[in-house]
């Protein structure tokens, strides 16, 4: 990007001289997906462009600290809410991409002062041709960074078109064959309510290791167990739930493992049975070392800990033969009580009744049919899972409750919710001795008993700031977060 950016009113460290707001955008947005080490509140990763878009347009609009807050907190409210009305779709969590060109185009809209008119149209714009991220180019190669980047990016012209007067459709989101008739398979319409009630921005998770969050309890409870040093270790057993367990799975054939034959391991096996352990041939990069559970136990041994430093690429490749051999001796195992957990903890946010209500138990029973058809090629849950969680979220309830059911949005659902990904941690060491570690819900996380997203945002910029800005520019970041500054663009 250093080549071909334009010149314009804002400078990073990451280019190095003053940039247009939209190539700033695309370079930090890039940035902030690298390593998967970042924010994410229920039903989105919405910081990539929640977050970016006001502190970087602040440079050509002048936009104080407290209207730099407010498009914040609208990106924030409107992306949760769209990645949770396709809740049941082909796409989940990051594969959620479409979420940054809204919340892009409302953040913009609001520092472009648009009126209520003209800020429908930059959202219907920006929903016109959303993005539909694809997994084989988020699960291993370069392109994963622009996750963000693309849709962010749109979601500000979308607003810059909308200012001068381009129109969009404004019935994009009722109409049978708008957004959500696109991007669902049994749209739940109702999760686009309760603004200014409930705010999702509570449940902000700040991620203190980098790799998908389905990975943060597992590292929690080997850590929480020394953790052993690699030569005590015989075998690692993580159970985990169905979320850990499909994230795995759907990684194994970007993170090579083999079986002893030489033979790929299937993409899937039956319920309950453990992935098989190694050997595991091939090097992890930084991006597919991210959603395997085998690989990040192995790196969080070796490493003593889960850092930049056990992701980055030289020190991934300089390993390569103890990483495979502690790879070898972890086995996953999906536990239907940890499922349960999981399941519990969003049953608030996603109630069942209401879920049948909105998508219609016709649509709910084909969405599960087209799910069972996309499992077997390792994009999906297996049959057998399938059933068991259409058992555990949405119990088909008679028609009484369906009219009595809870609603979307609870505000006191939403400000007691608990972000809950549990993992059990079995090692197995050389001596005979087992050590076991639980955890339900990450540090960093929404609803943790004392380590918040605030305790590890803070402690991840002391930590990495002065690799980008030095000691001094990182003191100066951290103070004006304090201060709340509206010039927090130019200390980037």
């Amino acid at each position: 990007m250093r080549a071909w950016a334009a010149g314009g009113p804002v400078e990073t460290v990451a280019l190095g001289r003053p940039v247009s707001v939209g190539d700033a955008l695309y370079a930090t947005t890039v940035l902030s997906m690298a390593l998967d080490f970042d924010d994410y509140v229920c039903f989105g990763h919405t910081g990539h462009s929640a977050v970016l878009v006001p502190v970087l347009l602040a440079a050509e609009t002048g936009s104080s600290a407290t209207e730099q807050l407010v498009a914040q907190a609208a990106a924030n409210e409107v992306e949760a809410r769209l990645g949770g009305a396709c809740l049941i779709g082909p796409q989940n969590g990051q594969l959620w991409s479409f979420i940054h060109a809204a919340g892009a185009a409302l953040a913009a809209g609001r520092l472009l002062d648009l009126d209520p008119g003209r800020l429908a149209h930059a959202l219907a714009i920006a929903l016109y041709q959303p993005p539909r991220a694809t997994i084989p180019g988020f699960m291993a190669p370069d392109s994963k960074l622009l996750t963000a980047a693309e849709p962010a990016l749109a979601g500000l012209r979308a607003a810059r078109l909308a200012a001068a007067g381009v129109t969009g459709p404004l019935d994009t989101l009722e109409h049978p064959d708008g957004f959500l008739g696109a991007f669902a398979d049994a749209p739940l319409a109702g999760m686009l309510s309760g603004l200014g009630q409930a705010w999702a921005t509570r449940t902000l998770c700040v991620k203190p290791y980098p790799g998908c969050a389905y990975l943060d309890t597992t590292v929690d409870a080997l850590l929480e167990l020394g953790p052993p040093k690699p030569e005590e270790v015989d075998l690692v057993v993580v159970e985990a739930s169905i979320l850990t367990c499909e994230m795995d799975r759907m990684s194994r054939r970007y993170a090579m493992p083999f079986d002893p034959a030489g033979a790929p391991t299937p993409a899937s096996a039956p319920s309950g049975t453990p992935n098989p352990p190694g050997p595991w041939q091939g090097t992890p990069t930084p991006v597919t070392i991210n959603f395997s559970v085998a690989w990040n136990v192995a790196a969080t041994l070796l490493g003593g800990e889960l850092t930049p430093r056990q992701t980055e690429a030289g020190w991934l490749a300089g390993h390569e033969h103890d990483l495979r051999a502690l790879a070898a001796k972890v086995e996953l195992r999906h536990d239907w009580g940890l499922t349960r957990l999981a399941t519990d903890s969003f049953a608030g946010l996603v109630p069942p009744g209401r879920v049948a209500r909105d998508a219609g138990l016709g649509r709910l029973r084909r969405s599960v049919g087209r799910l069972r058809t996309r499992g077997g090629d390792g994009g999906g849950a297996g049959v057998r899972d399938l059933r068991g969680i259409g058992q555990l979220l949405w119990p088909l309830p008679d028609l009484r409750s369906l009219s009595r059911s809870r609603d979307f949005w609870q505000p006191d659902v939403v400000d007691s919710f608990a972000m809950t990904f549990p993992a059990r941690v079995r090692v197995r060491r050389t001596d005979g001795r087992e050590d076991v570690a639980t955890v339900w819900t990450p540090r960093g996380a929404a609803g943790h008993p004392s380590v918040g997203p605030s305790e590890v945002s803070r402690a991840k910029l002391a930590a990495w700031g002065p690799l980008m800005w030095g000691e001094d520019g990182t003191a100066a970041l951290a103070a004006a977060v304090d201060a709340d500054a509206g010039d927090l663009h130019t200390r980037l």
